[in-house]
């Protein structure tokens, strides 16, 4: 009985992170003919890549929190709950607004938000959590690969 709380707060923190990308998900597919008709900057991926990189990195924000939840949630980890839970809200956010609005100067600007506010959680997990922040570069940086290309997309079109 010992592993088997561990584990469910593993599942749950695994499950929870998966949620921004099923909320966005049903905006894809109906305005992929949308999207296939703007201008792309170089360097942008196959969309294949979007899903399995998305994926990946909601696993590692899954793992992330549950390192940093694991002890319970208590006043010491407040700050960095809500701004973690405000991460997960402004991405299920920008897929919607990006796809289903068909919008990419607002969705640029929830990814703006979205970065600042991921590198403020990652600094805040640094002096309490570091291989929480650690977790999070690779989630940085695709938002900030993300942003150059929300912003081409914006710009070219």
């Amino acid at each position: 009985m010992k592993h088997v709380i561990p584990a469910l707060k593993l599942i749950f923190w695994l499950v929870l992170c998966q949620l921004p990308g099923l909320a966005g998900a049903g905006a894809v597919q109906p305005n992929l003919a949308w999207y296939h008709s703007l201008a792309m900057p170089p360097l942008t991926p196959p969309d294949a890549l979007f899903g399995m990189v998305w994926g990946v990195l909601y696993l590692l924000l899954g793992v992330c929190a549950f390192v940093a939840f694991r002890g319970g949630l208590n006043a010491s980890v407040r700050k960095p709950l809500i701004l973690f839970i405000v991460q997960l809200a402004l991405n299920a956010w920008w897929t919607p607004v990006f796809f289903g609005n068909q919008n990419p100067g607002a969705a640029l600007l929830i990814l703006l938000v979205m970065l600042a506010e991921g590198i403020w959680l990652a600094r805040v997990w640094w002096s309490s959590r570091r291989v929480c922040a650690w977790l999070l570069l690779p989630y940085g940086l695709w938002l900030a690969y993300a942003g150059y290309l929300n912003a081409a997309i914006w710009y070219l079109n």
